[in-house]
């Protein structure tokens, strides 16, 4: 083998072996022919073959956003090259991903899942009420009590009061509210869900509990607002879908010329929700609504888009439920697709956390979970999918992104990923396609609409997605805005 290669061969091969490179024989020659060394040693790839260097060449050659035909291009100006090597102001980046072991499943994963989900709620509603177990009230009587419990069933009783059956690890109790009690009690007990843990104030009697007040984990009243120090301005987005026929591209060019115009200055970092491109096979006869019918070409597609972003501006992806992962939760990064080319590229899972400075947590959930919490709770059916922020509020104060089991499809792990154990300052969703910015006891909550005009579905649904608005937060002031690109002109 060692006679193929001549001394300048095996050193050329030695330097990039140095640099975590393995090169193909062909590919080695173009590289010497074009004197390519220096820009191989730059790229993020592990193998290095004749595809990667053409797509090299082709950068080189166009410095454009290049697609179907017809498509606009986009130009990097000098000024604008110039731009990219601003930096808006360092601070130190963590990112808390989800542990996704996707292995064989059996019981007992399942019963320390619910174990898990159950103490860590319990942790954050102990500081709130002096529970006992359901064992220790059976043993009480006439007393006044108060317990911690997951709900395992809801009914209505013949004579209209609400029974709600609590169980602990110690066992099982049937709560009840009576039809007669105070208006505000018995229409709080209309939005208890399947699986969520709650506290519950009443007294004991013939082992039955009557509830006199619900108590949910919640966030705290003063959650303090806190800021940066230096200027650094944060860009929201998601549900691109690309590959889908209505994929609004030339809205999408927009918001790439716009992060590189001066308005974006500030801009460091961009979070993108999920639903990056549109998958294939998520529903029946989706094959009708893709342009791009490959999945892995959706992903070169989408990666020659974001290429064009600035590199000082990191990208912070997560996937959805249309993304290639599939969609049980958490999700596995997408750090298999073509993405991975691009170097301002950091890869989450769904759900993942960034920590920007110890200072600001953002948490980012793509929101798969929020038609089943619409379609469960009364008091936001109506306004769940025009005003998106009501189901994000509704999880936030069960502390748990999916409270229902099957609200998504859940891998249970020995630590329930979707408990929200730390209160986020910033808490980004997306999968509902309209746009949402709003405080809730001093968390910003941003549902980021989409590039995706109405689908058919959609209309099917009377669902009207809010495409080409996005949101923006400097992070120095906290404060925050919509940015529509549908009144801009570039």
């Amino acid at each position: 083998m060692d006679g193929e290669f001549s001394d300048s061969d095996k050193k050329l091969i030695g330097e990039l072996m140095k640099n975590g490179n393995l090169v193909t024989p062909n590919a080695l020659k173009i590289i010497k022919e074009n004197n390519l060394v220096d820009k191989v040693l730059q790229l993020e790839k592990t193998v290095i073959d004749e595809t990667v260097l053409k797509n090299l060449e082709e950068r080189e050659e166009n410095g454009e956003l290049e697609k179907q035909e017809g498509h606009e291009k986009i130009e990097k100006t000098e000024e604008l090259k110039e731009q990219e090597n601003k930096i808006a102001g360092d601070v130190e980046f963590r990112l808390e991903n989800a542990e996704c072991d996707h292995r064989q499943r059996k019981a007992a994963d399942f019963i320390s899942y619910f174990n898990s989900k159950f103490f860590l709620l319990q942790q954050t509603l102990v500081k709130r009420l002096n529970p006992i177990s359901i064992a220790n009230m059976k043993k009480t009587a006439n007393d006044e009590v108060s317990l911690i419990g997951m709900v395992f069933d809801i009914r209505i009783s013949a004579n209209g009061n609400k029974i709600i059956e609590l169980e602990d690890p110690t066992g099982k109790v049937s709560g009840i509210i009576m039809k007669e009690s105070n208006e505000d009690l018995f229409k709080e007990s209309e939005s208890i869900l399947m699986d969520e843990v709650i506290g519950v104030n009443g007294y004991s009697k013939n082992n039955y509990l009557f509830i006199k007040e619900i108590i949910r984990p919640e966030i705290p009243i003063k959650h303090e607002i806190k800021k940066l120090d230096v200027p650094i301005g944060c860009v929201f987005i998601s549900d691109l879908h690309v590959g889908s026929v209505d994929f609004i591209e030339p809205t999408f060019i927009k918001f790439i010329k716009w992060l590189n115009s001066k308005d974006a200055e500030k801009v460091k970092y961009i979070f993108i929700a999920g639903d990056l491109c549109d998958g294939i096979g998520i529903y029946l006869s989706q094959e009708n609504d893709l342009s791009v019918k490959n999945v892995e070409k959706q992903y070169e597609i989408l990666t020659e888009y974001l290429s064009k972003i600035p590199n000082h501006i990191k990208i912070i992806v997560q996937p959805g439920n249309h993304d290639i992962v599939g969609n049980h939760e958490p999700q596995q990064t997408l750090e298999k697709t073509a993405l991975s080319q691009l170097p301002n590229i950091i890869f989450g899972t769904n759900p993942c956390s960034v920590i920007l400075d110890n200072k600001i947590r953002i948490l980012m959930y793509h929101g798969y979970s929020y038609d089943d919490v619409i379609g469960n709770l009364p008091l936001i059916r109506q306004e769940g999918y025009s005003k998106p922020c009501l189901p994000m509020i509704e999880v936030l104060k069960r502390r748990h992104l999916a409270p229902s089991y099957g609200a998504s499809l859940v891998i249970p792990e020995q630590t329930d990923h979707l408990v929200i154990s730390e209160v986020p300052d910033i808490f980004h969703s997306g999968h509902l396609h309209t746009v949402g910015l709003e405080n809730y006891k001093n968390t910003l909550l941003i549902n980021s609409g989409t590039f995706q005009g109405r689908t058919s579905f959609q209309k099917e649904q009377g669902h009207i997605p809010h495409p080409g608005i996005f949101a923006y937060v400097d992070m120095q002031t906290r404060e925050s805005r919509l940015v529509n690109l549908n009144e801009m002109e570039f």
